[in-house]
């Protein structure tokens, strides 16, 4: 239990505390808890207690190690424990045999040298050491009276101090082991049947016996041939000339010779002349005209002179990709080209491009012709005052409003008013209130007009009346206007023209029918935020 403290109230005797009774309880129940705690609920037990912070030495005392756990005691604190009393009271030894041997804790392990080992014990270390009499790898020990078999082991760096022999002679020349004469003067006075094929190098002049005869070469001569297989022998050491003739020279000079060719006529040529079209004229001659000549490919004729076509069924073309590809209008004075993106003709006057007229132009192609403002029934009047003839209406007799192309009027009657749709005046049968549509953001439609005496808050309720026409003009680009059976519901489109439509030419028109439902509403289709209600009476 959680001790119970008295209440003394805020003050003295302020009534606020616990009362006489319930205090004196309070002292009852933290007794009757001590009691119970520390003897049997009526009479505290004898002895000191020990709490977890307290410091009391524990005498006498026994403590259970399965539901305890004792730490941290000092060796001070033991006295002789017994090998029995240790879970493990030995260890044991194994050799390289499989032998083993138990040592008791207390008893003497001795570790004894062999053949070759020493041992010995300094500060709670062993060492163990090999010898003089054992070779090691790292030894350099003097091996005296010892058999090495060569099959078995390999010997290295043996110095030629330590052979019996330590040079090798041939032919006069004496050579270390392990020497080398990369040119030895080798006497081959005695030297019998040696085979010239064994010999290898270079021969010098210096080394040969006067000179080698031809007949002793391979190959003494070289053979020469002309163009039609006439061959020539020139022995090595004769002289081979080369002669020139029929305009052609020739030089020796530095172990070349140069031939060169000056003036070489053309009866010494297998070809003398050349065709163009079907006239033939002489190499060195001059060809002022010819006949048939055809021109294909990407072929291309320049100059400033004249080309006199007379032949029927000549074809030229004048075709370029676009107007900024003619060419210089300066340079082709009276040229006709076509443009071949823009479909237009022209000519050259040498100052630009002329376009030419053709049965696909408009009049008003005409550079005096103004036809701004066009209508049906217009006619052209010539200004003189300003060179050029102008759209004007016909002059005299009347004209009624059912006669202009943007009205549409059958049987009119008292009463009918005309109503703009956006492309023409038509006749309405129905008071007509027109709403201009604003947007707040993303978040609400606002209207003007029709009622509203400025622009509206957001998404305000709409009163309208059946029987009766209202235009939306939805000036809110990229937030459509529909009218709907509810908010996020259907379109409702009895009576309505152009639901859903917005920017500036965006106008909805609503003929409020006589079946139309008491509620509607209006809702961008982009955002359903902006909504708001249409009580229709």
């Amino acid at each position: 239990m959680t001790k119970k403290t008295i209440n003394r109230g805020a003050a003295a005797n302020d009534g606020s505390g616990d009362n006489l009774r319930a205090g004196a309880a309070k002292i009852n129940e933290n007794f009757d808890e001590l009691y119970t705690a520390l003897g049997d609920g009526t009479t505290l037990s004898p002895g000191n207690y020990i709490t977890t912070n307290s410091t009391s030495i524990v005498t006498n005392k026994t403590i259970d190690g399965s539901n305890n756990t004792i730490t941290n005691i000092p060796n001070s604190a033991l006295s002789s424990i017994d090998n029995a009393k240790l879970t493990n009271s030995t260890i044991t030894i194994t050799g390289d045999g499989a032998q083993t041997s138990d040592i008791d804790l207390g008893d003497t392990l001795t570790i004894e040298g062999g053949t070759g080992i020493t041992t010995s014990v300094t500060a709670d270390k062993v060492s163990i050491a090999i010898d003089s009499a054992v070779l090691t790898e790292d030894s350099t020990d003097v091996l005296t009276n010892k058999t090495i078999s060569g099959s078995t082991n390999t010997l290295n760096n043996i110095a030629n101090t330590s052979l019996a022999n330590s040079t090798v002679s041939y032919g006069g020349v004496q050579l270390n082991l392990g020497g080398v004469d990369a040119t030895p003067a080798f006497d081959l006075t005695d030297a019998t049947n040696y085979p010239t094929s064994s010999l290898s190098g270079t021969i010098t002049n210096a080394q040969l016996d006067g000179s080698i005869a031809n007949n002793k070469l391979a190959n003494s001569k070289i053979v020469i041939q002309d163009q039609v297989a006439a061959t020539q022998d020139i022995d090595l050491g004769s002289t081979f000339e080369i002669v020139g003739g029929g305009g052609l020279t020739t030089a020796a000079s530095a172990n070349k010779v140069t031939i060169t060719a000056s003036s070489i006529a053309n009866s010494g040529l297998q070809n003398d002349s050349i065709t163009i079209g079907d006239t033939a004229t002489a190499l060195g001659g001059s060809l002022s005209s010819t006949a048939n000549l055809n021109l294909t490919g990407t072929s291309s004729i320049s100059g400033t002179g004249t080309t006199d076509l007379t032949g029927a069924g000549s074809k030229i073309r004048f075709d370029f990709a676009g107007y900024g590809s003619l060419p210089t209008a300066s340079t082709y004075v009276g040229m006709y080209a076509y443009d071949s993106t823009g479909n237009r003709p022209y000519y050259s006057s040498g100052a630009g491009w002329v376009r030419i007229l053709d049965e696909n132009s408009s009049v008003q192609d005409h550079t005096d012709v103004n036809m701004s403002g066009v209508a049906d029934g217009n006619v052209l009047t010539w200004s003189s005052a300003q060179g050029r003839f102008n759209v004007t209406a016909p002059a005299g007799g009347s004209v009624a409003i059912d006669d202009l192309t943007d009205v549409s009027v059958s049987s009119p009657q008292k009463g009918h008013t005309l109503v703009y749709t956006g492309s023409e005046w038509e006749m309405a049968q129905t008071p007509v209130s027109q709403f201009v549509v604003t947007n707040n953001g993303s978040s609400a439609y606002r209207f003007s007009g029709a009622g509203f005496p400025s622009t509206s808050g957001d998404n305000p309720t709409l009163y309208l009346k059946k029987g009766q026409t209202y235009y939306f003009r939805n000036t809110s680009s990229g937030h459509p206007f529909e009218i709907r059976v509810s908010s996020g519901g259907s379109a409702y489109n009895t009576g309505v023209t152009d639901n859903n439509a917005s920017g500036s030419s965006g106008v909805i028109i609503f003929h409020v029918p006589m079946d139309a439902p008491a509620t509607l509403v209006y809702q961008c289709s982009s955002h359903a935020a902006m909504v708001g209600d249409i009580n229709i009476s």
